[in-house]
């Protein structure tokens, strides 16, 4: 039994050598005889095998056989993934940039980011004057420093480069601060900056600095994405962040995660701080209205009827 185990791992080692030695050998013979150029079969292939390999009887052979044929299978999988791969540029030397392309602007995105800073200097000029109640800046202060932890800490340290690990509690946190900051869903965020780092400085780059300051800040995300990173972005692997449920369902369903993760306690502090300011201020200057009123009009009532001397 050892030696037939021992004899298998040697077959085993020796499978995807012999494979690649027997179509090398036998492919000026199939281009004489095979005008189809077929690739050698099974059977043709245990042939050679058992004539390399006298030591194997017939039974021992097809136990072997059957053991490696895993191996065989990876062998030629991983011979057709180096055929493609020689022909598929992965450099960013190979990608380059293209300064002829011209990139189609998207107007809603203009439009929409012009309100959001607009929004911001006017929220800016309300907090300097005093016109908002303090808690409102503070807590407007607090959403600023959480949703950029979010981003810097969550999608960009954590699952970009995954420089630590993270319990469920962390995860759900950062995950709901990124959402915060509106930052597009946690994943597409993800699946760019691996790009941008892969194949930096080229069309394959989400916001390619080549193309200036502007645009590898902001202009990127004002126009469609350049073709080749489409093309590169479907090759980034993401096999880790599609196995967490958590992100899987904030990219389903980013509206909904938006409004009820970031609008709604927004709204909801908001309208709790308007209420005290309401209860703090109206309320008790209605009622000294309401208790001077009636002292007020006694005391003219009094006065009316007090004779005079």
């Amino acid at each position: 039994m050892g030696a037939d185990s021992q004899t298998k791992t040697i077959l085993c080692a020796k499978t995807p050598e012999l494979i690649e030695t027997a179509i090398a050998d036998r492919k000026p013979e199939q281009s004489q005889t095979d005008p189809y150029n077929r690739a050698p079969t099974a059977e043709s292939l245990a042939a050679e095998l058992s004539q390399s390999d006298s030591t194997l009887s017939g039974v021992q052979f097809e136990k072997a056989l059957q053991t490696c044929s895993d191996v065989v299978h990876e062998a030629e999988v991983d011979r057709k993934l180096k055929e493609i791969g020689a022909a598929t540029p992965i450099l960013p030397s190979e990608i380059g940039t293209d300064f002829n392309f011209k990139r189609e602007i998207v107007w809603k995105n203009v439009v929409g980011f012009l309100l959001l800073h607009i929004c911001g200097w006017v929220g800016l000029h309300l907090a300097f004057w005093r016109y908002c109640d303090y808690r409102t800046t503070l807590y407007t202060l607090w959403l600023m420093y959480a949703s950029g932890q979010g981003v810097t800490m969550g999608a960009h340290r954590l699952w970009s480069h995954r420089a630590f690990k993270a319990k469920l509690w962390l995860r759900i946190i950062l995950l709901w601060m990124h959402t915060l900051a509106g930052q597009n869903c946690l994943y597409v965020w993800v699946r760019d900056h691996r790009q941008h780092h892969k194949f930096s400085d080229t069309d394959a780059d989400p916001h390619n600095a080549n193309r200036g300051f502007f645009f590898s800040h902001i202009g990127w995300l004002l126009s469609k994405k350049h073709p080749k990173v489409i093309e590169y972005g479907k090759k980034i692997d993401m096999s880790d962040l599609e196995a967490d449920p958590l992100i899987m369902f904030q990219k389903e369903c980013p509206s909904i995660n938006y409004c009820c993760e970031a609008g709604v306690p927004a709204s909801l502090m908001k309208f709790r701080c308007a209420i005290e300011s309401i209860i703090v201020t109206k309320v008790p200057a209605s009622i000294n209205i309401v208790v001077k009123e009636p002292t007020s009009s006694a005391g003219a009532q009094c006065a009316v009827r007090v004779p005079p001397p």
